[in-house]
């Protein structure tokens, strides 16, 4: 269990596993343990927090006393097995609250071997020889950046909603690290039309080869989008990207 694990070493341990500057700071009260690039970082603290789950409610509860004192991005870091919601981040207002989640291999690492025998990372080479150390399923959210707006073909009575892939890379955690083109590291893209908040019901597949004929475009019949979706890009390392919109995100007729 990750709560056997003492706190401070814990702590200290995956903040330096996703890259966090240990910066103990405080917003509006609440503790903070660090930065990510310019960004407040807090570590998931079970030993303070013995009853609650990363879920939703915990961000709602969060946003409401952060509201507009933090910037576009806040991330937490918890145990993999804690959060409770599927996307990589949720957005409240102008911030998205991202997830940074410790798989279940380097916690279980830390129980049976100890933070004396698994080599703390104090930079991204050492990040990678606590990965070997375990197995690697160490997960890299790849970027991506794209496009979303509602297009009318020409002669068509109905109007379509496009996504439009502009940038798209792979996050490599590697000593020798392969350098690839923008998009290049894109397998397929996955959406739900009708995502409910908690369960990913696969509607459709789009590949990259197909996309690059394409010019890099989603196109579908804007009426599938029901309330929200949810985007699913995933590389061929098999990382993803999550994505959830609703038809208010994408802009109106671009050509």
């Amino acid at each position: 269990m990750v709560k056997d694990l003492p706190w401070n070493k814990y702590r200290e341990f995956v903040l330096k596993l996703f890259q966090c500057r240990d910066e103990p700071h405080r917003i509006a009260g609440v503790e903070l343990d660090g930065y990510l690039g310019r960004d407040s970082v807090m570590v998931f603290n079970y030993k303070k927090h013995k009853d609650v789950i990363l879920d939703r409610g915990f961000i709602d509860d969060l946003h409401k006393i952060l509201g507009d004192k933090i910037g576009y991005k806040f991330f937490i870091i918890a145990p993999a097995a804690s959060v409770m919601f599927f996307e990589d981040y949720i957005e409240k207002g102008k911030t998205k609250y991202f997830a940074l989640r410790i798989p279940y291999s380097i916690i279980d690492e830390l129980h049976r071997k100890g933070f004396t025998h698994i080599k703390q990372p104090i930079r991204e080479a050492d990040v990678n020889d606590t990965i070997d150390a375990v197995g690697f399923d160490f997960i890299q959210t790849p970027n991506a950046e794209c496009d979303y707006f509602i297009a009318k073909p020409e002669g068509e009575l109905f109007n379509e909603a496009v996504i439009k892939i502009k940038k798209f890379k792979s996050n490599i955690l590697s000593k020798k690290p392969l350098k690839f083109e923008n998009r290049e590291t894109l397998s397929m893209v996955m959406v739900d039309y009708d995502y409910n908040g908690e369960v990913f019901d696969f509607d459709d597949v789009f590949y990259a080869e197909d996309l690059k004929k394409n010019k890099w475009e989603i196109r579908f019949d804007v009426d599938k989008i029901e309330d929200q979706m949810m985007i699913i890009y995933i590389d061929i390392f098999g990382n993803e990207k999550r994505e959830v919109k609703a038809i208010k995100d994408f802009c109106k007729f671009k050509k």
